[in-house]
């Protein structure tokens, strides 16, 4: 992947958005944050906008909230 593609692929939905896939998808936080392999407390976080995600966490954090958000349709 190159570095352009690996930049637009971590670019994240808003920090409210990202809570609300995760919770009409009905997944905790703690749920989440062990499929990321992070704490629950590091997702609080990136939900609530105080810190963001290293570049490769980025990708697979949007890669998770996609498919909660086509699972939860």
């Amino acid at each position: 992947m190159s570095l352009v593609d690996s930049i637009k692929a971590a670019q994240l939905p808003p920090p409210a958005v990202r809570r609300r896939i995760r919770t009409d998808a009905r997944v905790s936080l703690a749920d989440l944050a062990a499929e990321l392999q992070v704490s629950p407390v590091t997702v609080h976080r990136w939900e609530r906008g105080i810190v963001a995600p290293r570049r490769e966490r980025a990708i697979a954090y949007r890669d998770l909230l996609e498919a909660l958000r086509d699972a939860a349709a």
